[in-house]
């Protein structure tokens, strides 16, 4: 199942690494350890899916993710640290329910 959630803050961690934190869709769980494809909500971004981590905990009311920038790639990573507070992400849940 896809979610769409929108990004609340993005935080500047070092000079390559974001953290993004974006809405926990209602009923959204997870684990420690669980990941989920991310890819960008925007024309032609969509289908450039990526696995990453959760990083926030468990019990918090949002979802987030720490992202380090690779600008030699130009692609997923990359276009992220591109994005602002309001941007959408689509996420697709890799772990199990």
């Amino acid at each position: 199942m896809n979610y769409i959630v929108k990004i609340i803050e993005i935080q500047q961690v070092t000079h390559d690494v974001k953290y993004f934190r974006t809405e926990k869709p209602l009923g959204y769980h997870f684990l420690p350890g669980h990941a989920t494809d991310v890819s960008i909500n925007k024309p032609g971004f969509e289908v450039e899916r990526r696995p990453f981590t959760f990083t926030a905990l468990t019990s918090e009311l949002y979802l987030e993710f720490t992202i380090k920038r690779y600008p030699d790639h130009h692609g997923v990573t990359d276009k992220l640290h591109e994005l602002q507070t309001g941007d959408e992400l689509i996420q697709r849940f890799l772990g199990s329910h």
